[in-house]
């Protein structure tokens, strides 16, 4: 068990993708470590089980898919022609994967996207943390959306709550962070046990990483105390967590250039490195072709002092103006032809009007703002078009969905009816076209990947 610790352990400090949303770099190494200690002896880049699930995270197909690795609408078509459709058999994936279906699908390079196949994948730590940091990225913002977590929880919980995610899945994760139901695997494991992991050592990772690294909580419940905010460090970074006259300093540059947080409100200079700022610095990074991590380092400051540098002579031949309105003008609402995804907008409105009563909207404002927070969520999600928008069961809430209803490929994404309608168009706006920027860059980081493996 030592031997695979340490080999967890390594995995994790060699892990270059990134930040995790919602972590620090230590707690980011520290749920690689758990995980692939779980899931693949510590880090095996070759490993497979006897469904075919590949890697050091072992990877199925809707995993793969959910990366952009795979193509998903080849995987549903393969699925339900095996008599495993996913929209109708419970557990289709492992059963289809039992089959011998998933090792087949996986074999075949057609299946897969960008160039790549089941061997460059099984070659490739990079492929395989990237993928884990993807999917990790968007059960964060999922989480966060549906306020199962909260910006600024613990990253321990946050941790916690991911690696029972990447093992129990969303529902399991939601039950153990928030108190709910216990569900436990064929190995007799619980959503808890993946979560306590982290928060409680249960895993006995921490003194394996390095020292003076390890945040786990050894708490009892699920609520997790808020850690205390520290004064900027000498390092010469700036991280969320850490305040002061730097971070202010700092945050007044950025507020220079109109960055505006996660809540869509011009930056505010409070000396106080949060939710808002980390958002401000990760599209300042995004901007500037820089590693996206939410952390002030080195390159980021230089960069920032580069563009202030060079923006100030410009700015002083004009009349400043408003920073709010010229933000606007820079970045069209989703209801403005100019908007690239106002055709999946309009499509969005048409659809919640063709439900008339059954909406359930207090006024066109509030259609509006659902249908922009529709238009987002299904891109996260990957869909490209929104051909029906329909009630859940109890009528509460929304399935966007792709492709026709009796389709057995079609692709949905639910979306919480009362948060839609609360969310301005403005966040929503916003949010789409941090969205369409974070998939290009996804694309290209893929490709950039792919020729460098046919070399």
């Amino acid at each position: 068990m030592a031997d695979r610790r340490e080999k967890a352990a390594a995995t994790a400090q060699s892990y270059d993708q990134g930040n995790i949303a919602g972590l620090d770099d230590a707690m980011t190494r520290r749920l690689i470590a758990s995980t692939v200690m779980t899931e693949s002896n510590g880090g095996d880049l070759q490993i497979t089980n006897r469904q075919g699930y590949v890697g050091r995270y072992q990877a199925g197909a809707g995993w793969l898919a959910d990366a952009g690795y795979v193509d998903r609408a080849k995987l549903n078509d393969a699925m339900t022609d095996a008599g495993f459709d996913p929209q109708k058999v419970r557990g289709a994936e492992w059963k289809w994967a039992s089959s011998g279906g998933m090792t087949r699908f996986l074999e075949d390079s057609s299946n897969w996207k960008n160039g790549f196949s089941l061997e460059q994948y099984k070659s490739s730590a990079a492929l395989q943390d990237g993928a884990f940091k993807i999917n990790s990225d968007k059960a964060y913002s999922q989480a966060i959306r549906n306020g199962v977590l909260d910006e600024g929880d613990d990253p321990a919980k946050v941790a916690g709550f991911l690696k029972a995610r990447h093992i129990s899945g969303y529902g399991g994760a939601r039950e153990a962070v928030t108190g709910g139901r216990v569900i436990s695997d064929s190995n007799g494991t619980s959503n808890y046990d993946y979560m306590h992991d982290i928060t409680r050592n249960r895993d006995g990772m921490d003194q394996y990483m390095q020292p003076g690294r390890s945040h786990a909580m050894h708490t009892n419940t699920s609520a997790v105390p808020q850690q205390p905010k520290r004064d900027a460090s000498h390092d010469g970074k700036l991280e969320q967590g850490e305040r002061g006259e730097q971070v202010k300093q700092f945050q007044g540059q950025l507020a220079q250039l109109g960055a505006v947080g996660r809540d869509g409100k011009p930056l505010k200079p409070d000396g106080d490195f949060g939710g808002n700022t980390k958002h401000a610095v990760e599209q300042f990074q995004r901007e500037h072709g820089l590693q996206i991590d939410g952390v002030a380092g080195q390159q980021t400051q230089a960069a920032l002092a580069k563009v202030l540098t060079q923006a100030t002579p410009k700015q002083a031949e004009h009349t400043p103006a408003p920073a709010a309105p010229a933000q606007a003008a820079s970045s069209p609402l989703l209801s403005d032809p100019r908007h690239p995804d106002n055709a999946m907008y309009n499509g969005a409105v048409s659809k919640l009007e063709a439900l008339g009563e059954r909406g359930g909207f207090a006024n066109r404002k509030e259609l509006e703002q659902a249908a922009g927070q529709i238009v987002f969520e299904s891109k996260v999600s990957g869909l490209q078009r929104i051909d029906h928008v329909v009630p859940n069961k109890n009528g509460d809430d929304f399935f966007a969905v792709q492709g026709e209803m009796t389709d057995p490929a079609m692709q949905r994404v639910f979306v919480d009816r009362n948060q839609a309608q609360n969310q301005s168009l403005e966040n929503s706006s916003r949010q789409a076209a941090e969205e369409s920027q974070r998939q290009a860059t996804q694309v290209q980081a893929q490709e950039t990947a792919s020729r460098s493996m046919s070399m």
